[in-house]
């Protein structure tokens, strides 16, 4: 999305590939705006159509970061593969003010 449009759930809102095999260590994500109220705002990261997280990413309501979330993530693939395809999902809203997602692979080169 950009940084005006409020945010819809959907599957595969954003596709990149890798640029080289990476070992993830962490993931978060970030809001130009909160959602003030709802469902937990709650995203997923696959890679090759599979999810890498056991426990997804959320942002409570709020709150413009997942680094504060009373659910931390669970990474169940650290190996992303070199050229593989990400794609980025919204799987859930809460009431339709959430703006400007930002998903952050951190890591290293393998």
């Amino acid at each position: 999305g950009d940084e005006t449009t409020a945010l819809a759930a959907g599957t595969g809102k954003v596709t990149f590939r890798m640029p080289y095999a990476f070992t993830l260590t962490a993931v978060r994500a970030s809001l130009t705006t909160a959602q003030a109220s709802g469902s937990i705002f709650t995203v997923d990261i696959n890679e090759g159509g599979a999810s890498i997280l056991s426990t997804k990413l959320t942002l409570d309501n709020t709150e413009k970061t997942s680094t504060t979330a009373a659910t931390a993530p669970v990474m169940s693939d650290t190996a992303l593969a070199d050229d593989a395809e990400i794609t980025i999902d919204i799987d859930q809203i809460g009431d339709g003010s959430a703006v400007g997602l930002k998903v952050y692979l951190i890591g290293r080169h393998a």
